[in-house]
């Protein structure tokens, strides 16, 4: 049996990582941040590319902007910024906050040139973001709003008539909520973000595991949402024992899959019960709206209709979890970290996210399942602020851009993803060739 140290992913993008990475412990939100603080060099303030900002007075003028902020001070926010802000205005206010050149190279080797790939395609977009009609996003309103109608319709009746295949119908209308809720929480403050927490997650740490780390730096050795489920489900190509390879697809996978919301409950009462409540926030109390309605309604003891809440959480969390890890991000030809990337240094932020990311025939071209089944993944990851409804309008620009820059999307079948999704945790040899984005070309 090889080492411990053959267990734990290396990053191939020369990454740092935190220093439980390397030990192989399991990784939490908070420590993650605060691991952060010691790979990235931003001094304790704020650093974006190799300059070193205090942005103390910003949060102080800015209140709305205070919890973004406040949870990443001292550490790097390079991708963050660049990517959360499409104008060229946050550049020149940025410049007022400058205090000095950072010391040290920055722990990735994404970069933001004037001239290359992304940079380029934001410029294109921003003119075409003008002619956007406002339509879709209300049409992405009304249908987050009608899942959320038909959660709480279905979840009282699952109670009242005590049916189990009613209570699936409510779990699938909970796992799609909690995709669509996912379009809201990329913005600012916004009543439907708060919707994913009916599935009993939290706000502020699905906004640090999935916009802080997995949409910045997707598939690498510093994607929160990969390290969080290791070594439960490995996707990264290290060894694996063939036990582990195919128990994980056989055994551990369903029950990552039903467990999925639950654990994340779970592990955050934990985690509040070691650091005194402080990852706690009152809006928490969200997530019980749905059980106390189900109550109310449905003419049932509070046992019977928690008993009912708690398997709606269940088949929500199968769909949810399911759809998500099948969606865009796991199959043997896309990048993963460990396999030999497109480059170590100079590496263009948007085609690394190419690189890490395919999209499905099926779901593009729908507005509803784009927003309840993460479609239109690729344009998502590249502008994550834009509502899901907007995106299928940039795709003229998309193409152009990527055609001067002689690279392609990859476009396969719902079924690609899930196979794909399968071959990927049993497989243990890295990609000795970087991303091939025109092998699936369409």
């Amino acid at each position: 049996m090889p080492p411990q140290s053959e267990y734990v992913p290396r990053s191939t993008l020369g990454i740092v990582p935190p220093a439980t990475r390397i030990k192989g412990a399991a990784l939490s939100v908070n420590l993650w941040l605060d691991e952060k603080k010691d790979t990235d060099g931003a001094e304790g303030l704020w650093r974006v590319h190799d300059g070193i900002y205090d942005l103390t007075d910003f949060v102080k003028k800015h209140p709305g902007g205070e919890d973004w902020l406040v949870l990443t001070k001292g550490t790097d926010i390079t991708e963050a910024f660049e990517v959360h802000h499409i104008t060229s205005l946050p550049e020149e206010t940025l410049k007022k906050y400058f205090v000095k050149n950072s010391k040290t190279k920055r722990n990735a080797p994404f970069t933001f040139k004037e001239d290359g790939f992304y940079k380029t395609l934001k410029r294109e977009i921003q003119k075409v973001l003008k002619t956007i009609p406002k339509q879709p996003t209300n049409n992405s309103n009304f249908f987050t709003d009608s899942l959320l109608f038909f959660l709480f319709l279905f979840s009282t009746l699952t109670v009242r008539y005590w049916s189990y295949g009613l209570g699936v119908v409510a779990g699938i209308f909970l796992g799609m909520l909690t995709i669509a809720a996912h379009n809201y929480v990329h913005r600012k403050d916004n009543l439907r973000m708060y919707y994913i927490q009916f599935a009993l997650n939290q706000v502020r740490e699905f906004r640090i595991s999935h916009i802080l780390s997995h949409h910045l730096h997707t598939n690498t050795i510093d994607d929160l949402e990969m390290s969080m489920i290791e070594p439960i489900l490995q996707y990264m190509p290290i060894y694996k024992s063939p036990i582990r390879r195919y128990g994980q697809c056989v055994i551990l996978a369903p029950l990552v899959w039903l467990t999925f919301f639950h654990a994340a409950f779970i592990k955050r009462l934990i985690q509040a019960y070691f650091c005194r409540g402080k990852n706690l926030r009152l809006t928490d109390l969200s997530s019980f709206i749905l059980p106390t309605a189900m109550y109310i309604f449905g003419g049932h003891s509070l046992l019977e209709s928690l008993w009912m809440w708690i398997f709606i959480v269940f088949v929500g969390s199968l769909h949810f979890a399911f759809v998500g890890l099948h969606a865009a991000h796991h199959h043997p030809d896309i990048f993963h970290d460990g396999d030999t990337p497109r480059a170590v240094q100079d590496y263009d932020w948007g085609i690394s996210q190419l690189d890490a990311v395919m999209d499905r025939k099926e779901i593009n071209g729908s507005h509803f399942l784009v927003l309840t089944n993460f479609g239109d993944h690729a344009l998502h990851h590249l502008f994550p602020t834009l509502d899901h409804g907007t995106l299928e309008f940039l795709y003229p620009t998309f193409k152009e851009v990527l055609k001067k820059f002689d690279i392609d999307l990859r476009m396969v079948s719902q079924w690609d993803t899930i196979t794909g999704g399968f071959q990927q945790l049993v497989r243990t040899e890295p990609n000795p060739n970087p991303p091939d984005l025109k092998k699936y070309k369409n």
